[in-house]
């Protein structure tokens, strides 16, 4: 068996931290430092050291150095769906804070089709790449399995209640949600309502709020029961059937993702919305500007994310003690989604 030429193999192999200091004719101490942004290096030395770095196309292990040194400026987000807009703009957010404070984030997105066991694995690597801090923003994983997380590094639950006294959480107020999206409904008439309740996680708060609230109000509330995962266009075609038999005058969705899921399945079947059918959301975390024409509960994206990535003077993400409460949100309702005869009122 013969090889090819001797510069072949080395033209492949990754440059190291010793050949970058032998181009920048500097001590492999020196690229170090300049690697890790300390200051006391010259400009000239600075420059010296990241031209040879893009010459020769090197890469820093950040795993080593974290290894080596027992700390990390790299912090974990374990997110849920990020096809979900709200999902998505958090991530988005959460990271330009995190960059903003000069550090670095790892996101890992467990299998939307699988339940707690993908998301638990999910953790588990993130906390395998020893990183300084957790975000978590997923509804599946119990206070239990996190609560012994919180003695070994920071952590943040971002986007659900949470109970538990040693777990930093930053949430939505749902009950004061709920309260704006069951008043609106009920005080247009609406007596016979669907409402879509998946079996676990904040989908399923926020729907069992509103039932609450509405047979509070003497609305007659069918409650369509839901899986949690990947199936947005669940009973959809129970509620158009419903809708046609003059069974339901509105139907409630936990999120926009279901409502437009269901809007595409109303239109295909030719059932008008909201001429035939009232319908709701909940996230409003789709910047449209109002070409959407959602009917939605707009929950503060922005500020919860915020809050997650403050940094505090240790350099981990951190956010205050917010248990037992959240940030509230707004209505936010328009044609063609709207219900019936609702104007559009912000709070």
């Amino acid at each position: 068996m013969t090889s090819g030429p001797a510069g072949d193999s080395a033209a492949s192999a990754p440059a190291t931290m010793e050949a970058v200091a032998q181009a920048a004719k500097v001590s492999r101490a020196t690229v170090s430092r300049v690697l890790s942004g300390s200051t006391n290096v010259s400009a000239a030395v600075r420059r010296s050291v990241l031209d040879a770095v893009d010459r020769l196309g090197y890469v820093p292990n950040v795993m080593a150095q974290s290894l080596a040194s027992r700390s990390s400026d790299m912090l974990g987000l374990l997110l849920r769906d990020p096809r979900v807009p709200a999902y998505a703009l958090l991530h988005s957010v959460i990271q330009r804070e995190v960059s903003r404070s000069r550090l670095h984030m790892i996101s890992a997105v467990p299998d939307t089709e699988e339940g707690e066991t993908h998301e638990r694995a999910a953790l588990d690597r993130l906390i395998g790449l020893r990183v300084a801090g957790l975000i978590i923003s997923t509804g599946l994983l119990s206070s239990e399995l996190i609560a012994p997380l919180t003695s070994r590094l920071p952590v943040v639950v971002v986007g659900r209640p949470e109970q538990h006294p040693d777990i930093y959480s930053i949430s939505y107020d749902e009950e004061d949600n709920a309260r704006l999206m069951a008043s609106a409904v009920a005080n247009y008439g609406h007596r016979r309502v669907a409402v879509l309740s998946p079996i676990w996680g904040t989908e399923t708060i926020r729907a069992r709020l509103c039932i609450d609230l509405l047979r509070a109000r003497g609305v007659e509330v069918v409650e369509l029961t839901a899986n949690l995962f990947n199936t947005p266009d669940e009973h959809c075609e129970t509620v158009i059937a419903m809708a046609r038999r003059g069974e339901i005058t509105a139907a409630m969705f936990p999120s926009d993702h279901r409502l437009i899921r269901f809007l595409t399945e109303a239109k295909r079947a030719g059932l008008r919305v909201p001429e035939d059918l009232s319908v709701t959301g909940w996230d409003g975390g789709y910047d449209d500007d109002g070409l959407l024409g959602l009917t939605t509960v707009r929950i503060p994206i922005e500020a919860a994310a915020g809050r997650a990535a403050t940094r505090r003077r240790s350099g981990l993400v951190c956010a205050s003690p917010f248990c037992g409460g959240g940030v509230g949100g707004w209505w936010n309702s328009r044609r063609p989604c709207s219900t019936r005869g609702m104007s559009t009122a912000r709070r």
